[in-house]
């Protein structure tokens, strides 16, 4: 029997009753075919033991009835209430041919135990007073003298015989309701176990499947956030980014990110979700390192502070624009043995804060503390960079000011009036974002696109091999000064007296700058 197809949910006693009639139903089917199969062996012994005519025609009628119920698709109750007179008929029958002494009473128990089990205990109780009530009648015919068994030489039966027979047919059929009355209920409390039992793993199975569906959410979040850290450089669009992730994938009340301070003191607000973290961020909200907040507390420490009911919780901050919070936690960003800050969540409900959501809270955690400080490293070296860029454009472009300052730079081939031509050209050099010259260049045709692109190429390649060259003569410069001062010094200490190292330093210097006047004055200050 397949219990998930015949019982539904949310079983009821009528629904319990309807499976033990379905049942009833589909046993009335086998137990017809049955019957005609064993009522065709035993109606030819019947019919050829028969010594009246009537009987014959009874048998006969009764398995034709019989025929008829069982091939024939009639609603329970006819097939059954037909069975049950055709039993009683036989029954009666045996009674009117060999009396009580025959196997009536067989028929009769029969008809008591069918009624019993294929409707009901009370059809059952009454089945058993129609049979006492046809023992009665028939026996005091009998016994009276009134009329006669159809076969001659039946048995003649006594008053004490039906008696004996009614008592013996009483107390079966009161075994036989009782029992099958009890097994009736026993069968309808097990399906009433059943379909509890099956209704607490649909609950069951109800909430694995929620289960499941949170924790696939969870995860789908978590990996949102781990994209998001290995997307983002920017720190402050990276906190953004994950606050307002964990708040709408997990519906929670507020979430928020807090940054300590260089001195490690405060644990600045970095973004926060909802109006109160609007008002917040611009109240530039802080909390102290080791104070009196969960925050504080989780950064000091390094470790999750929860809070499943907050109003039994007292190392808290009660912020006045979150009212409904009943729970929070806080978590450590942590990088090695550096805490970088908390993240802090808070959630309407009480206990909202499981095993299963602390642990998937503390992997974003993680990803989210090693994204923020690569982003921070990455900005810190972005911006060195910059700098770097910046001091090298300035150097550039001084070098080069300089040096067309000090000498004319400026080459030209052609006619000096050609530049004025419609078809002129005018092509920076950049080196380094910097402008150090221009090509001119002019023409009677229009410059074409391949011919451009070439100009712009050698523009380029002469800008850096013009700072190649500039960098060639800026070391071959200072190397000859190096050169220099070494002479100059090692000529100045071969002299071991006063007089001599004055001279060779002037000498020498005069040499180097072809002076045509070098002085040495050694002049010692009074300071009173």
């Amino acid at each position: 029997m397949n219990i998930n197809r015949i019982l539904p949910l949310n079983q009821t006693d009528e629904t319990a009753g309807g499976v033990f009639r379905n049942w009833r139903e589909h046993f009335v089917g086998p137990m017809l075919i049955g019957a005609l199969i064993f009522g065709a062996l035993a109606l030819v012994p019947a019919l050829l033991a028969a010594q009246n005519y009537m009987l014959d025609v009874i048998f006969v009628f009764a398995y034709l009835v019989l025929i008829a119920v069982a091939l024939i698709r009639f609603p329970f109750w006819l097939r059954m209430g037909i069975f049950l007179f055709v039993a009683f008929m036989l029954g009666l029958s045996e009674l009117l041919s060999t009396g009580i002494l025959g196997d009536a009473i067989f028929f009769f128990l029969g008809f008591i135990v069918l009624a019993t089990m294929m409707f009901s205990p009370r059809a059952g109780m009454v089945a058993t007073a129609i049979t006492l009530l046809t023992f009665g009648i028939i026996g005091w015919l009998t016994l009276s003298g009134r009329i006669g068994f159809l076969t001659p030489d039946a048995m003649v039966a006594k008053t004490a015989d039906w008696l004996s027979a009614a008592a013996t047919t009483l107390l079966f059929s009161a075994t036989i309701i009782i029992g099958l009355r009890q097994l009736h209920i026993e069968f309808l409390d097990a399906q009433k176990q059943t379909a509890t039992v099956l209704d607490q793993l649909e609950k069951e199975r109800g909430l694995l499947e929620q289960r499941i569906e949170e924790r696939t959410s969870q995860l789908q979040a978590v990996n949102e956030v781990g994209r998001a850290a290995s997307a983002i450089l920017n720190t402050e669009e990276l906190i953004t980014r994950v606050v307002n992730l964990i708040t709408d994938r997990f519906g929670y009340y507020y979430t928020a990110i807090f940054i300590v301070d260089e001195k490690g003191e405060w644990a600045l607000l970095h973004d926060a979700t909802g109006e109160a973290g609007r008002v917040l961020r611009e109240n530039k909200h802080k909390l102290r390192v080791g104070g009196n907040s969960m925050v504080g507390t989780a950064i000091a420490t390094g470790k999750v502070r929860i809070a499943l009911d907050t109003g039994t919780e007292s190392v808290r901050f009660e912020n006045p624009l979150l009212p409904y919070t009943r729970s929070e936690i806080a978590l450590p960003l942590i990088v090695g043995d550096r805490v970088l800050g908390a993240l802090d969540v808070q959630s309407t409900q009480e206990s909202a804060f499981g095993p299963q959501e602390i642990e998937t809270l503390q992997g974003m955690v993680s990803q989210v503390a090693i994204a923020f400080e690569n982003a921070r490293l990455f900005q810190n070296a972005q911006r060195n960079l910059d700098e770097m860029r910046a001091i090298q454009r300035q150097y550039t472009l001084e070098s080069w000011k300089s040096l067309s300052e000090n000498s004319e730079l400026d080459y030209q081939v052609g006619d000096e009036d050609a530049s004025a031509t419609p078809a002129s050209l005018q092509v920076p050099l950049t080196l380094r974002d910097e402008i150090i010259g221009q090509i001119s260049l002019a023409s009677e045709g229009e410059w074409t696109p391949e011919q451009k692109g070439l100009i712009e190429a050698v523009a380029t390649q002469a800008a850096l091999a013009l700072e190649n060259a500039r960098l060639v003569e800026e070391s071959q410069a200072s190397a000859a000064r190096e050169h220099l001062l070494a002479e100059i010094t090692t000529r100045i200490w071969a002299s071991t007296t006063t007089d001599g190292i004055l001279q060779a330093a002037v000498r020498e210097l005069g040499r180097a700058f072809d002076a045509s006047e070098v002085t040495v004055e050694l002049k010692v200050e009074d300071n009173d």
